[in-house]
Formats: C-alpha cells, structure tokens, sequence
C-alpha cells in the first residue's frame, strides 16, 4: 500500500508510514512529535485497534474495510490563524471522497462526515499550541473513512454507516487528502470553503440537542457563522455554537 500512496503524493519527500495494524495512527504521530519530528508525516493503517474520536470516544477500525490515517503538520502559525481547522478539513475531506469514490457527503457540525443520515467518516484536529508566543506549532490530523465496513459495534450500529465502496480505491483516497491537507494555508477559513461548508450542511434547519455543563437544551440550528460557529435558535433566543457535541434529528 505504501508504495501505491507514495505514487500518488504531490510531495514524494513526505515521510509515509503504514501499519498492518496500530493502536491509533494520531497516538503514533504524538509519539513522534514527542521524540522531536520536525517533518511532515502520514501515518496510514489496515486496522487500529485504539482508534480515537472527539471528546474521548473511540473510532471503530476493523481491518481492511476503511481508511485510516492522520497527518502531521507544522504551520508554525499565530493561534488565531489555525482556528476554523476542523471546518477546514471537513470540506477538504469531503471532496475528496467524492471525487475518488463518487459518493456524496454531507456534514454534520462539527466534522463528521454523513451519506443517507449514517456517520460515514469521523476528524479529529488537535493543536499544539505555544501559548507564551501565542502560537500553534504543530497540527495531527485523524482522519478515519468507513469505506465497506457492514459489521458495527451493538452501541454506534443505528448510526454509524458505510460509503460502500470497494477497499481498492484505499490508496488513492489517502494520497488525495494527503495532498490536499499538506497543502493547507493556515489564516482563517477561505469564503469558498465556508460556503461550501454551508451548502454540504446536514444540519442546518433541523431540529438538535446540545449540552452545556452536563445540561440538555433543544434548539433549531439556522446558520453556520464566519468563524464556523453554529448558530442556533430557541424559544426566540439566538446564540452560537462554537464547540461541543450535538445530536441532529433526521
């Protein structure tokens, strides 16, 4: 696999790293950085065993019937500028699926990706941040795609779904959003990619619930702001979303 992805790779000077299986191809790249890393690298597995979603919760990863893989970037950049990442990457993801595999996607604030209401791929974006020279030096980027997979674990089985498509396009799938998350420009999301953030939105006039401090509330989101903030209405009061988890009633 790794010489199929190489190929494909705008940058063949990218250090590829693939595994047969690995805990979690983002808890690899950690290490790395750890160990003083200083290049870009793409971490791409068959099968993880630990695969990590937001706020804690896991990514299912059986062998052979996704796509696995995180990046490792360092922008270097002011904190302000790496804000609006995830919506980012959400869009560039979400292109990239569907012009290698021609299925169509959705997304579901923040950065889960959607196809017929199933989570069908999960992101997670996590920062290093130099806050004393008020910077982000350093971004790894998970990416994990349910390509074939038809078996789920009992508690994600009514919401967690497949592309559908075939494991052969696996290497072609992660050089095209290789390419495209390499060649990222940290500055704030681009009025193009926001708009096209907007139009996939499978969020945007439904009904959701939402938690602050261990508390629910309902509301109707009606909009996504300029900075990625999900703007949502109840009871005639209006407030923004800028981070958390919620639940979207298809």
């Amino acid at each position: 696999m790794k010489n199929d992805i190489v190929e494909k790779l705008d940058d063949k000077n990218i250090k590829v790293v693939c595994f047969d299986e690995i805990d979690s191809t983002s808890t690899f790249l950690k290490q790395q950085l750890n160990c003083g890393e200083t290049g870009h690298v793409l971490a791409v597995a068959k099968k993880q065993t630990a695969g990590r979603g937001r706020n804690g919760k896991s990514f299912y990863s059986p062998e052979n019937t996704g796509l696995y893989m995180s990046v490792l970037l360092h922008p270097n950049c002011r904190i302000a500028d790496a804000v609006g990442i995830t919506t980012c990457v959400s869009v560039v993801v979400a292109r990239a699926i569907e012009k290698v595999t021609g299925k169509s996607v959705g997304i579901k604030w923040v950065n889960d990706l959607y196809a017929e209401n199933k989570k069908v791929c999960g992101i997670l974006c996590e920062a290093v941040n130099d806050y004393k020279q008020g910077t982000t030096k350093s971004v790894i980027i998970g990416v994990g795609i349910n390509l074939s997979t038809t078996q789920f674990p009992e508690d994600i089985k009514l919401t967690a779904g497949s592309l559908g498509v075939e494991a052969e396009c696996t290497a072609a799938l992660c050089a095209e959003i290789a390419n495209a998350l390499f060649s990222l420009e940290f500055g704030g999301i681009p009025e193009n990619v926001l708009e096209e953030y907007r139009k996939k939105s499978v969020v945007i006039g439904r009904d959701i619930s939402y938690f602050i401090n261990g508390q629910k509330f309902t509301a109707r989101a009606i909009s996504i702001d300029n900075s990625g903030g999900l703007v949502v209405e109840s009871n005639g009061e209006i407030k923004t979303l800028n981070s958390g988890e919620i639940t979207v009633r298809f």
